[in-house]
């Protein structure tokens, strides 16, 4: 039997660099009433707009019953508000509401700040790089 060293996998790498990027949101975002998935999301809806929430889900690579937990807990905290589609009224879409776009001013500035951190002493031509070879290997499995 063969055995693999997850060292070596780009993926485990990925992996604990999600951990480590959502472990210091988690800290830095104490106090501010929103976790980091409920960052990641808002910050999905205030750079594209509304969307639904499957588009949301999507988007946050979770199941449609993680997104809707969390939608739920969004629209209860009143970050979000579910609004009838222009074209297809059956369908809801997820609008960002007025209280978060004032806490959005503090939240994306922490959320900077632990980028800033996350890359001290990495070129920026690095971070283009490790960007660049992430994307094609997603392309590559098909995502």
């Amino acid at each position: 039997m063969t055995r693999h060293d997850p060292y070596e996998s780009l993926g485990f790498h990925c992996s604990l660099t999600r951990k480590a990027f959502l472990g210091a949101l988690e800290t830095r975002l104490k106090g501010t009433g929103v976790s980091p998935a409920q960052f990641i999301a808002l910050g999905q809806l205030i750079a594209l707009g509304p969307m639904t929430q499957s588009q949301l889900a999507v988007i946050l690579l979770v199941t449609p019953a993680t997104g809707v937990r969390l939608i739920d807990r969004m629209e209860r905290d009143g970050l979000i508000t579910r609004q009838p589609d222009p074209a297809d009224g059956r369908i809801k879409r997820l609008v960002a509401t007025e209280k978060t776009i004032k806490i959005w001013k503090t939240v994306s500035q922490i959320g900077g700040g632990v980028l800033k951190r996350a890359y001290q002493g990495i070129h920026p031509s690095e971070i283009e790089t490790v960007k660049r070879v992430l994307a094609q290997v997603r392309r590559n499995l098909g995502v």
